[in-house]
Formats: C-alpha cells, structure tokens, sequence
C-alpha cells in the first residue's frame, strides 16, 4: 500500500475512534436530594480543612499536627499519591511519540598468515549514531490517557479519604482519653463517697443500730466501685497507646495534658447544598473516578474492531571515526508506517465489549449506591446530633437531681432518719448519671466528628487535582 493510502485509512480510522466514545453514565434525577431534612436547607457553609480547630482544643490541633507529619500510614499515603502521579506523567509522555537516540562502538581484529607469507593483522573500528521515533498503537493512547487521568483521580480521592479517616480516628481517640479521665475522677469521687457510706454503717453497727448486712453490702459497693476505677485506668492507658500509634511514638514516651471533656467547645456544623457533596466527599469522587475508569475500558474494548496503527522513523549515521561520524559518516533513513487488522477471533472482541459493558453498569451501580449511602448517612448523623442533644440536656439535669438526691440520703442517714436502702439507691444513681452525662459529651463530640467526615472535612476535588 503507497503512503497516501496509508494516511487515509489512518484519517479514517480516526474519525471512526472518535465516534467510538461511550457517553458517561449519570445518576438518576432522585439520587441527590434538592435540601436536606435536617438543618438549613439554603446554606451554602462547608468544613473547613482544619475542622479540628472547632472544638477550641489547643492540645488537639498539636496532636493532629503530630499526626500529619508522623503517621506512618500517611506516609505511606504521601507515597502512593507520587507514585500515582508518576504514572499520569508517564501516561502523558505516551500520547506523543517515544523518541530513541541511541550510540555504539565497535571494534573487531583479523589476522591473515597465507601458505606463502608472513602474518599480518588488521583491525576495524565503527561508530553508529542514531535517532528516530516510534508511535504505536495512536488510535487507543486518547483513551488511554482517560483511563490514566480516572486511576489518578481516584488515587488522590482514596489518599484523601485515608487522611480523613485518620485525623477522625486522631480526634475522637483523644476525646476518649480526657472522657476516661473525667470518669476516673467520677470513680474516685464514687469510691470516696462508697467509703464515707461504709464507714457511717461501722459506727451504726458497732452502736448496734444497723444489722451486720447492710455493712457487708455497703463493702460490696465499695469493691465494686474500686474495681471499676482500675478497669478505668487501664482503658486511659489503652487509649493513650492508641494515639501514640497514630504518632509513631511509643506509649512510655507519649502522653497528653489535658484532664476533662469540660473546657471542649461542641461546635454547631450546617451542611452547603446537597449537590456540592459530590465534589467534596473523597469516596464519591473516588466512585465516580472509577466508573469514569470503567467507561474508557469499554472505549479501549470498541477500539479492538479498528486497525493498530504504527509509525516509525529512523536516521542512522556511521563512521569508523568517532571525529567523522557527523561530517563524513554514512547516512542512512528509514520511515515505515504499518496498518494491522484483526478479521477474525471466534467473537472475542464482541464478549469483550459485553464484558465491559457490563462492569460500566455495576460501577454505575456502586457510584449510586455511594451517592445515596452518603446522603442518607448524613441525615442520620444529623438526626443523631439532635438527640444526642436533647439528651445531653437531660443527663445534665439527671446529674445534678443525682448529686442533691445523694447529698439528702447522705445527711438523712447521718442523722438516723432515712434507711440504707435510699443510700445505696440514691448512691447507685449518682453513678449511672455521672457517667450518662460523660459517655453523652463523647457521643456528642463523635456525632460532631462523623459529620466532619460526612461532609468530606473541607476537601475539594480540585484543590488535589493541582498537584498532577
């Protein structure tokens, strides 16, 4: 076939690659709700990056610091994020053609003794330069570059994602920490006044007004109380080796110096408009770059009906002198231009673009069922707030009816008036509210934190995309 036909039947099978391209499925009108139904429908107000800072904890924004540049898994993370890129870039010089430079030396020795004569030797040197280009396959490196423009966008929402998670995990194990060491001081409060009890039922019963039981059930309580103050301790010392590890630090070296969940603020969050999720949650772009991933595949699995078409192109220059290889070296060029094409394959590539097709449809599939599990996850967390609020003001108000009811029973007993039954009722409920009322605050601060994450923690699609 001449070169004019070949650059023909390459136009044509251009146009034909271009008019192969799968359009990218959507979701369904119903899949992204116009308003939430919980919070303020019209705003348009987003998380920051540094949420964090909304709980009004200086330790926490240190302790999210360290984590930012000791975890080991965001390390990790950092890494496969320029892996990743690496191999857009390798992706984008693949678009146009390879160029191939390429230099040898060789030298050869012969030596020659005839019947008749003396021996001689001889030698030969040669040099060879070349240069060319080599551009294969050109009808499938378009698609080629979505597939590797999706796998990049969505190694940048996973890496996002991941930070997400971690600084979540971060902020709500440290929240953990200061609840375990307000119920620690609960518990001490809760053994000091088990103790108080203990030792007014010893003075009644050595007076003989109290029977021996009641001072046998009272040290009971008391145990009880000790031992639940130990199962504290060790659960702070299993939270605080919890957040070492988010630091890459060892629990012997790391501690934290806040004591009490009292001085954190609980910030009010409103979530910007539905539609804006899309392109702030890290799993939703990471859906949609894969079924963008899924679309090129079907493309690629079409573009096996065109022809592979290659162009190569050559210059070689040689020389047995290095110094003359460019002025007086031989010259030599070769340009080539090859069309190939499959007629027959047993019906591969039709299964091959049923196959693809249908995992286009399943990747569909999950990209919906992300979207909605997104929003349906955050009206939830938005519910959960709302509870928890109302029930923290209840627990609020349970905590100090328990203390003044405590305080009564206490002095009633003192004086002789009111039985050890009350007491130790009145006692037990003092306890149950206490810790109704801390366990509230920490499920309040995670409800805060899981909404955080709902709302993809003030990430934007874009603000990645600069990195490539």
């Amino acid at each position: 076939m001449r070169a004019p036909h070949i650059v023909a039947a390459c136009c044509a099978s251009v146009l034909l690659g271009a008019c192969a391209a799968t359009p990218m499925p959507e979701l369904a009108a119903t899949d992204v709700p116009v308003t939430w139904l919980r919070g303020a429908n019209d705003a348009d107000s987003w998380p920051e990056l540094n949420w964090w800072q909304n709980f009004q904890a200086s330790e926490l924004d240190a302790v999210i610091t360290q984590v930012e540049q000791r975890n080991l898994d965001l390390q990790s993370n950092e890494r496969n994020l320029r892996l990743a890129q690496l191999a857009l870039r390798d992706a984008g010089f693949d678009l146009w053609p390879t160029p191939v430079v390429s230099f040898g030396a060789s030298t050869a020795y012969a030596g020659i003794k005839p019947d008749a004569g003396d021996y001689t030797d001889g030698g030969s040197d040669l040099y060879e330069l070349s240069a060319g280009i080599v551009y294969s396959d050109i009808l499938s490196k378009p698609t080629n570059w979505d597939a590797a423009q999706a796998r990049y966008r969505s190694s940048l929402a996973l890496a996002a994602d991941v930070r997400l998670n971690t600084l979540g995990t971060a902020a709500s194990t440290y929240f953990r920490i200061l609840l375990l060491r307000d119920r620690i001081v609960a518990a001490e409060q809760n053994v000091a006044n088990a103790e108080a009890i203990t030792r007014i039922v010893e003075a009644r019963v050595d007076a003989g007004t109290v029977n021996k039981v009641e001072l046998l059930q009272q040290q009971i309580a008391v145990q009880q109380e000790r031992n639940s103050l130990a199962s504290l301790r060790q659960d702070e010392f299993a939270a605080r080796s919890a957040l070492a590890l988010l630091v890459a630090d060892s629990v012997t070296a790391f501690d934290v110096s806040a004591t009490t969940l009292d001085q954190v603020r609980i910030p009010e969050v409103q979530p910007g408009l539905p539609s804006s999720l899309l392109q702030r949650r890290p799993d939703i772009v990471q859906a949609e770059a894969d079924l963008a991933l899924a679309r090129a595949d079907v493309d690629l699995a079409r573009l096996a009906y065109l022809p592979n078409i290659s162009l190569t192109g050559s210059a070689q220059l040689a020389s047995t002198s290095l110094g003359d290889i460019v002025n007086d070296g031989t010259t030599a060029v070769t340009a080539s231009a090859s069309l190939a094409q499959l007629l027959l394959d047993n019906g591969g590539r039709g299964r091959n673009v049923e196959r693809r097709r249908l995992e286009l449809e399943s990747s569909l599939a999950s990209y919906r069922e992300t979207v909605i599990g997104a929003f349906n996850e955050i009206e939830v967390t938005l519910g959960n707030i709302e509870l928890l609020d109302a029930l923290g003001v209840v627990a609020a108000d349970d905590l100090r009816r328990a203390e003044e009811s405590f305080r009564i029973a206490e002095a009633r007993y003192r004086e002789g008036v009111a039985d050890f039954q009350t007491v130790l009722i009145s006692q037990n409920q003092l306890f149950n509210s206490r810790n109704n009322f801390f366990d509230n605050k920490l499920a309040r601060l995670n409800a805060i934190i899981g909404l955080y994450q709902a709302l993809g923690g003030g990430w934007q699609a874009q603000q990645l995309d600069a990195r490539n």
